[in-house]
């Protein structure tokens, strides 16, 4: 079994093989090797990956620590809590967010309620327990509990702020659940995994309703007071809880910037609430390693522990599969189940080894800078924060920044799939030329302008000779009928799924992408929407072009309304913000949809006056006027302005821009 990657610490992986060769020789055959983690191998391998990132400002801070048979055998910090204020990371002291793994815990308070028989199945309908909310006909009677689980419930993903400004009283009234809500389930229920925050807000809103506690309050006392972890909690306030991680943007000059902090609502707080120190989320994902023993049974059954880290889902059988809010894997010949998460300036992962009875917790802190427009003007003659200084160093050669993974390749081994055979048929699409194209995120609602938001998130493929594709620098080789695989070890499975004639693709188990092609292709439509924008600024010239007579006066009127919204569409879109995609993200984390509304309200705006100019473009040619070169050019202009109205319009209905659709 291989164990560390070639040439890397020879001495230490040496035991380290002397202990798993023995292992495998001891463990039945059925059984998967375990490992006996070494600290001194494991501070070798984190002293070298992290010290050199904190070294060249890649990351603020980081902490790594793993745990064993219910012992810390490793736990460190590096960097800072807050770099600005110079104090350092403190594994048993600061408080990190731990984001998207807090759906573990909304897991396990779900699985505790089955162990105490106040819900008797996860195969139960959600609506059965639900009292504040019912998912909706004709599909929402059908969803499962599991399937909320597994992210398989076939939610769309409306738009939904994340976050709150304000403090709301919990348990939620029933209004607010059904504001959040105001979700159809948009496909077939069990049939295509596609990662969904308001599916676990509704666990919780389950939850609440059958115990009749607030999530916060029942976590607090069924799992963080019993298993000793007494610097955590399920965060759902605008304050600040003291102690917290302060992750910093970093600038090419070095210059800092923090990077705000959002608080979650209530109900989506079961996604991505729990605050904690790394000690006590050892403590916690010790609990999960002990999957056997009778340890940590008041907290979680054993058979409940089990059933959370098997496969419960999967897009497909050459795919890998979720648990219950787990993702189990294997690196070498070692089951590794895990959920990651990220937020704006912190990542983490919680990675357990059921086998070993051994768990891991790793965080960073780091953050994206964001740029002003002074920012931007002054890097265009060559000054301000965001030119390097001279000297600065190329931090390109740090290329593997997801520290888990990283650690498992080093010293556990490199990543598995399941096996394929080229036998299998399972909804395979294997035809290069139907593969290649374009394929857009189902993470996005076709009833809101969420569609808008993902408008970037397309993958293109292309065919690269026999049996394998292109996707952006790799080369993918097929392994089997619609299976390809790359060299980094990620698995890319092409398909239709049961009863549909689109062509899916599966990079993950709660991961889909559809094929899109012509005006359906976000990139496509997007650049029509760029051309029809461009010939309509054109608009500014209407002043001058446009006549008084009672047609050309509303035209003037129209041209002056589209050259105001022009003016404004930019402040209101980009003003202290450098991308789209950060817009969407922070306000979306923020809570705050006052700016993405603005934008769309300017956004139907333009549509409103483009429709003005298309009427207005028949009898701009039919009424009589005098023929000279300003007539011409006027008419001219108004065609050009219709046509560039027209061709923003499949845009507009592509990403559901016409209303304010929230």
């Amino acid at each position: 079994m291989k164990t560390c990657s070639s040439g890397v610490f020879p001495t230490a992986v040496r035991r380290m093989s002397v202990v798993l060769l023995l292992s495998a020789m001891l463990a039945p055959s059925t059984c998967f090797a375990r490992i006996d983690f070494d600290p001194a191998t494991i501070e070798q391998w984190a002293d070298g990956y992290f010290l050199p990132r904190i070294e060249a400002g890649l990351f603020n801070g980081a902490s790594f620590g793993l745990i064993q048979n219910g012992e810390i055998r490793f736990l460190k910090g590096y960097g800072f809590e807050d770099q600005a204020a110079g104090i350092p990371l403190d594994p048993a002291r600061t408080l990190i967010r731990m984001c998207s793994i807090s759906k573990t815990f909304t897991a396990t308070a779900m699985l505790q309620l089955r162990d105490r028989g106040l819900i008797a199945s996860l195969d139960d309908p959600v609506n059965a327990y639900l009292k504040r909310y019912q998912l909706p006909p004709p599909l929402g009677p059908d969803v499962t509990i599991r399937q909320l689980m597994t992210h398989s419930s076939g939610m769309a993903g409306h738009f939904t702020p994340q976050g709150t400004t304000r403090d709301i009283d919990v348990p939620v009234s029933a209004e607010i659940v059904a504001e959040m809500f105001h979700e159809n389930i948009e496909r077939v229920p069990g049939t295509i995994g596609q990662y969904a925050n308001l599916g676990v807000a509704l666990e919780s809103v389950l939850i609440e309703d059958v115990t009749g506690q607030p999530l916060a309050d029942y976590v607090k006392d069924q799992i963080v007071a019993p298993l000793n972890m007494g610097h955590t909690l399920l965060h759902h306030v605008t304050a600040v809880p003291d102690r917290l991680a302060q992750p910093y943007g970093r600038f090419p000059n070095g210059e800092l910037q923090a990077v705000p902090f959002f608080p979650k609502h209530p109900l989506t707080a079961a996604s991505g609430g729990i605050i904690s120190t790394p000690e006590d989320m050892l403590r916690y994902a010790a609990m999960h390693a002990d999957v056997s023993a009778t340890t940590h049974a008041t907290v979680l059954s054993a058979k409940s522990r089990q059933e959370m880290q098997q496969v419960n889902f999967r897009n497909h059988v050459a795919g890998d599969g979720i648990g219950l809010h787990f993702y189990p894997a294997r690196y070498g010949s070692e089951r590794y189940v895990s959920h990651n998460c990220g937020l704006p300036g912190t990542q983490s992962e919680l990675g357990v080894f059921p086998d070993s009875n051994a768990a891991l917790v790793v965080s960073v802190l780091r953050g994206s800078y964001q740029p002003s427009l002074g920012d931007v003007l002054n890097w265009l003659i060559g000054r301000g924060r965001l030119v390097p200084p001279a000297g600065a160093g190329d931090q390109s050669v740090f290329k593997n920044n997801q520290p888990a993974r990283a650690f498992l390749e080093a010293l556990v081994g490199e990543r598995q799939h399941p096996p394929v055979s080229d036998q299998l048929k399972e909804s395979a699409v294997d035809d290069l030329a139907d593969i290649a194209g374009s394929y857009w995120t189902e993470r996005r609602s076709r009833r809101s302008f969420a569609a808008f938001i993902a408008a970037d998130s397309v993958l293109e493929f292309e065919r690269a000779g026999s049996n394998k594709l292109r996707f952006r620098d790799e080369t993918l080789t097929r392994v089997g009928p619609g299976v390809y695989d790359a060299s980094g070890g990620n698995r890319f499975i092409f398909r239709k799924p049961t009863g549909s004639n689109e062509i899916y693709l599966h990079t993950g188990p709660s991961s889909a992408w559809r094929q899109v092609s012509g005006l359906g292709n976000p990139k496509v439509a997007s650049l029509l929407l760029v051309a029809g924008l461009l010939v309509q600024l054109s608009a500014f010239a209407s002043p001058w072009w446009f006549r008084s007579t009672r047609v050309s006066l509303w035209l003037r009127v129209n041209g002056l309304l589209i050259a105001a919204t022009f003016l404004l569409l930019p402040v209101a879109a980009f003003a202290g913000y450098n991308s789209m995609s950060d817009i969407a993200f922070l306000d979306a984390a923020n809570g705050e949809t006052g700016r993405l509304i603005l934008v769309v309200i300017l956004i139907n705006v333009i549509g409103l006056c483009g429709v003005g100019f298309v009427i207005g473009a028949v009898p701009a040619w039919r009424t009589p006027l005098p023929t000279s070169w300003r007539t011409i050019a006027w008419r001219c202009q108004i065609t050009a302005l219709a046509v560039g109205a027209i061709l923003t319009w499949p845009s507009f209905l592509l990403f559901n821009l016409i209303g304010i659709q929230t």
